[in-house]
Order: C-alpha cells, then structure tokens, then sequence
C-alpha cells in the first residue's frame, strides 16, 4: 500500500491547472502498456490498450478508463482519476471506484513548450519495499506518454516498472469477445490526429 509522504527533494515549481491536465488526458486514445514483470525482472510484457479520459463536470477531476488486451477473449479494464490541486502542487491518484487508496503525489517538475512534461512523486512502496514512486506525464503532438519509475535508495538509479504510449484518435470499432480482439480494433486506429492536447501553465 503507498502511503501519503510526500518528497521533499525538489522544490515545487509552476504547475498546469486542472483545466490544463483535462486538455492533455482527455479523448480518446490508442497504443499499449509496457511493464516489468515482478517475478522476472528481466521479462517485459506489452499490451495493447486503448483509453478514454473525460472530465467531471465541475471540471476539477479527469476520470481515464483503460481497457487491455490481456490475450484471446480477455479484456481487462481500470478507471482512475486524476484530480490536481494547483495550491498545494498536489495531484491526487486513484481508482475510480475507491478500491485503491488515493496516493498524493508532489509536483516536482512542470516544463511547457514542445514537449509538455508534469513530474510527480511520492514515498510509498514498491514490491512490499519503501520506495520513492516517479510518475512522468508527456504530452506532444498527440502523443502521450505516462511513465513510472521507482528508487529504493537515495543513490539508486531510477527502476522502469511501467510506461503507457498512446496516439489520440478515434476508433474504428468496437472489441467484441471472439469475433474482434482489442488488439485488432487498436491498430484499425484511425492515426489522422484532430488535435494536439497541451499543457499550460
């Protein structure tokens, strides 16, 4: 279970505002889910994965839902939420359905331009060890990019355990159990992009 420390190495700069984050997670979006296996940390694994992310009407949480192509017939879904509390530099993570405890992660890094970058981080732990978890928003081009890391020691270099890389788009179809993979109807993707979602400040 993480717990709700926030880091302290880094000084919290200038972040987006909630709008901001809504523009930059908000659509429709296609690609897959890469992550390091726990039990062979050696072995990677990617999924195919399409995402929808909407915002709650008072504008102040973005709720992403992900579907994976977990192999033949499986598909497995996740909704998190993502809410950014601008005067404290704080962006609240969590499941949607309050089954995951919510994990405050402390802004460490927000660069606009070309290509927009949120860092977050918190003490928590990782494979029942305490860790310090780094989550990596990108955002460019409609492309997006959400990447963890973890550190277990002050001195340790960063461990990848997971990276998401979307394009935004529309879909061509709709999965359908043992007719239409989700892997099928992600790469039936229309690729043209109708917009570039950015960050600002």
């Amino acid at each position: 279970m993480l717990t709700h420390a926030l880091p302290t190495r880094f000084a919290a700069q200038t972040i987006p505002s909630s709008k901001a984050l809504h523009a930059a997670l908000g659509g429709k979006w296609t690609g897959t889910l890469r992550y390091r296996d726990y039990q062979d940390s050696t072995r990677f694994v990617s999924l195919p994965t399409v995402v929808a992310g909407t915002t709650a009407a008072d504008s102040m949480t973005v709720r992403v839902d992900f579907v994976y192509d977990d192999g033949p017939g499986k598909n497995v879904r996740s909704s998190d939420t993502f809410s950014l509390i601008e005067q404290a530099h704080v962006l609240l993570w969590g499941a949607a359905d309050g089954k995951r405890v919510v994990s405050p992660f402390a802004v460490q890094q927000f660069s606009g331009g070309k290509p927009n970058r949120l860092i977050v981080e918190m003490n928590g732990e990782d494979d029942d060890k305490k860790a310090l978890i780094r989550e990596t928003l990108i955002v460019y081009a409609g492309e997006l990019r959400i990447l963890k890391e973890v550190q277990f020691k002050a001195d340790a270099p960063w461990l990848f355990r997971h990276e998401y890389r979307f394009s935004y788009g529309t879909f061509d179809c709709q999965p359908q159990p043992g007719i239409i993979s989700l892997a099928t109807c992600a790469r039936a993707c229309k690729s043209s992009i109708t917009r570039s979602p950015t960050f600002h400040a």
